[in-house]
């Protein structure tokens, strides 16, 4: 069962940590006036990443099914959200050596595929370009209404298979069912970055005249995120203590 819960806390964090590094390649782009191929990029690793789905979802499927306790299920909440938030934490202030990274992939990109390429700029880090900076992170560059909005949105899309989960121990006479609400807590959020953050931050990275909302929209949306991870982390350390007692 340990060896089980790992395998789950590591597959939800390496996907999570995949698609938040995935905001360098949009900034790369940017930055390097690639904005096709870093939007492109973005939505591969994105896409790659669904691959820890694989593991993720029937390793947490069996521990419900074995009848995992309550309190045993928070700890792997509790894990998840921490390595989660943590991480989060860490692109929103090293964004720039994400954007570094991918700019390097673009140049790689030039003769190779995808794949290839990451995979030679993963090896071979330090090979010599010119890379060009963004700004760093600041609290000025925050725009409350879209840090709120993508938090928002992140908090159903971080906890739509956990929630569901938790109902089918809750109630184990209908968990095949109640597991399937995922795409309906998933729903919510998917929504919500499909016709308003995403929109918004590809409008405002195609505007050549305007060198400043569009960095503000991606810490913005960054912070969204972290504050997600830190509202969920608070929430399941509640529950775990109360389990706990």
């Amino acid at each position: 069962m340990i060896i089980l819960s790992c395998i789950a806390i590591f597959s939800f964090f390496i996907m999570h940590l995949i698609e938040m590094a995935s905001f360098g390649s949009r900034v790369a782009g940017r930055v390097s006036n690639r904005i096709a191929l870093g939007t492109t990029l973005q939505l591969s690793i994105v896409t790659i990443s669904r691959f820890f789905l694989i593991p993720f979802l029937p390793v947490l499927g069996y521990l419900v099914e074995s009848g995992i306790l309550m309190k045993d299920y928070f700890f792997i909440l509790l894990m998840t959200y921490l390595l989660c938030f943590c991480a989060s934490i860490f692109i929103l202030f090293k964004l720039n050596t994400f954007q570094y990274f991918f700019q390097k992939v673009f140049n790689n990109y030039e003769h190779k595929t995808i794949p290839i390429a990451i995979l030679k700029t993963a090896l071979f880090y330090g090979s010599e370009i010119e890379l060009k900076s963004c700004e760093k992170f600041t609290f000025n560059r925050i725009v409350i209404k879209k840090t709120a909005a993508a938090c928002f949105a992140y908090l159903f899309l971080i906890s739509g298979f956990f929630i569901a989960f938790m109902f089918a121990i809750l109630y184990p006479e209908n968990r095949l069912t109640l597991s399937q609400f995922t795409a309906a807590f998933h729903g919510v959020g998917a929504v919500i970055v499909a016709v308003y953050i995403d929109p918004m931050l590809s409008r405002s990275i195609d505007l050549n005249n305007d060198n400043v909302s569009w960095l503000d929209n991606v810490y913005s949306i960054i912070l969204g995120r972290v504050l997600s991870y830190f509202l969920a982390l608070i929430v399941v350390s509640c529950y775990f203590l109360m389990q706990m007692i």
